[in-house]
């Protein structure tokens, strides 16, 4: 910070983050929806609860529009299945368990392609736009566009039980049987890295029991049998952060969208909630016998729970109220039709919908109060159209970011790395410090310009009258001669 250019690029950002600072509080003005939840008419009427209305009760109380977001779909011959929804949470993709692919806009219910991939699925995920998905089938993982055809097979990821893939990065990982942790760039089709966790389960065997990822700052959390839950970096051989989080096997692992909170249950059959702030547990609550086997935040912060064919949503779990409490903040609950089994859970992003997969299809459930109201079309655009789609494509490439800034401390990519800058420093004193040999001068050439014409024209002028007197000498000789 001594120089004076220093100084000023400083003082240059602390006025674009002041800047940047008021373009957004003025942008808030433009945020005029508002999400809404159910609330009964009066707060001490202890008889009428929210967690008894039915979804029937909610679609009738909606408009229309709303209502055509609550249907099932029944697919009793390929499940259980896995669901996925897009960024913009336009587009909608499922793979059952037997092999059953397929990607819809769930919203005008358009179908894009509908495969039989004639192999186990064991979860499928969406790329950075909705012309590509990804499917990890018991052998390979496989990349399909939207029409269905076979765009890639990707080798490298073999036996792949969960996938999870990092937007802004371009990266797509995956864990297999053997508990290893795989980074395929999709952009380039280059495989970053390749980690084996090394944490054992009941079998003796390395493997990975539930996994997702921490949207704030890219770090994919794995949890293993024991309890354990690790978050791992590309650049990293060893897991960033490990840590006990339950006393038995993790059954699911969920992060909110702005990486604050964590939600963690296990065969102990408790729901911690964790402030990854400092990784301290906020709160615990006893559940069901086995335990909430899957888990989804909403972008709101409320949380869905399912416990083998009943799905639960939560509200204001972060309160003092509810910590005091050993109850959970019940919002809504819902079971599925014929008993069974919820496989997959999943909000959709910008909507008040809640994606079951189960063992016989699949169900989207009205949660009012569970998405963001107000979009950034720059960001995710639920309205676009395919030129825009072109265009954000190419954005996203251009704004790329490379896998080496994925770090635990989000902090430390706004400060200045002193140990590279010294690093630096010491080779420049080396080379200064470096006699290098005199360098040999070569004079410019003569022969070029006006002037440098001029003297070729008076060096042949005087090469031809001296090889014309040389001649002359030489006919003189042989005459004497004779």
């Amino acid at each position: 910070m001594a120089t004076r250019r220093t100084k000023k690029w400083i003082h240059v950002k602390e006025r674009k983050s002041k800047f940047a600072t008021r373009q957004a509080t003025r942008s808030e003005i433009l945020h005029v929806e508002e999400e809404g939840y159910i609330a009964p008419d009066t707060v001490d009427n202890e008889d009428e609860r929210i967690d008894d209305l039915t979804q029937g009760d909610i679609k009738s109380s909606v408009d229309i529009f709303s209502a055509q977001k609550r249907f099932d779909l029944q697919l009793p011959l390929y499940g259980p299945y896995h669901i996925d929804y897009t960024r913009n949470g336009r587009h909608l993709l499922l793979g059952g368990r037997k092999g059953h692919v397929a990607a819809f806009d769930w919203q005008t219910k358009k179908l894009h392609c509908e495969l039989n991939v004639m192999e186990q699925i064991n979860d499928v995920k969406w790329l950075h736009i909705e012309t590509m998905y990804a499917v990890a089938q018991r052998q390979w993982t496989y990349i399909y566009d939207n029409q269905g055809v076979e765009v890639h097979c990707l080798k490298v990821l073999d036996r792949s039980l969960h996938l999870e893939f990092l937007p802004y990065h371009f990266l797509l990982a995956a864990t297999n049987e053997a508990g290893y942790l795989s980074y395929i760039d999709v952009s380039i089709g280059k495989k970053v890295a390749a980690y084996n966790t090394r944490i054992a389960n009941g079998n003796g065997r390395c493997g990975t029991s539930v996994m997702c990822q921490n949207p704030s700052n890219a770090l994919v959390g794995l949890g293993h049998a024991g309890g354990v839950l690790t978050f791992w970096s590309p650049n990293q051989r060893e897991p960033v952060v490990k840590m006990l989080a339950h006393k038995s096997t993790l059954r699911s692992i969920a992060i909110e969208y702005t990486g604050t909170y964590m939600a963690t249950s296990g065969v102990d059959a408790k729901l911690k909630i964790w402030d990854l702030r400092n990784y301290k547990c906020l709160n615990e609550y006893r559940t069901s016998s086995s335990g909430a086997s899957t888990l989804a935040f909403s972008q709101k912060k409320l949380l869905a729970a399912s416990y083998r064919d009943v799905v639960e949503t939560y509200k204001d779990l972060y309160d003092e109220e509810s910590s005091s409490s050993n109850e959970l903040p019940r919002y809504l609950l819902h079971r599925s039709p014929n008993g069974s089994s919820v496989s997959s859970l999943a909000f959709c992003p910008y909507e008040d919908v809640l994606g079951v997969g189960h063992e016989r299809g699949f169900i989207s459930l009205l949660v009012p109060g569970a998405g963001e109201p107000n979009f950034d079309a720059l960001e995710a655009n639920p309205y676009q159209t395919k030129k825009q789609r072109k265009h954000a494509e190419v954005k996203q490439l251009l704004d790329k970011i490379q896998p080496e800034i994925i770090t635990l401390d989000n902090s430390v990519l706004s400060e200045i790395d002193r140990k590279a800058f010294v690093r630096k420093q010491e080779e420049k004193q080396k080379e200064f410090n470096f006699v290098k040999p005199k360098e040999l001068i070569v004079g410019a050439d003569k022969k070029k310009g006006k002037i440098g014409k001029r003297l070729a024209r008076k060096t042949q002028i005087r090469d031809a009258k001296l090889k014309e007197f040389l001649q002359k000498k030489q006919l003189k000789r042989q005459k004497t001669k004779k």
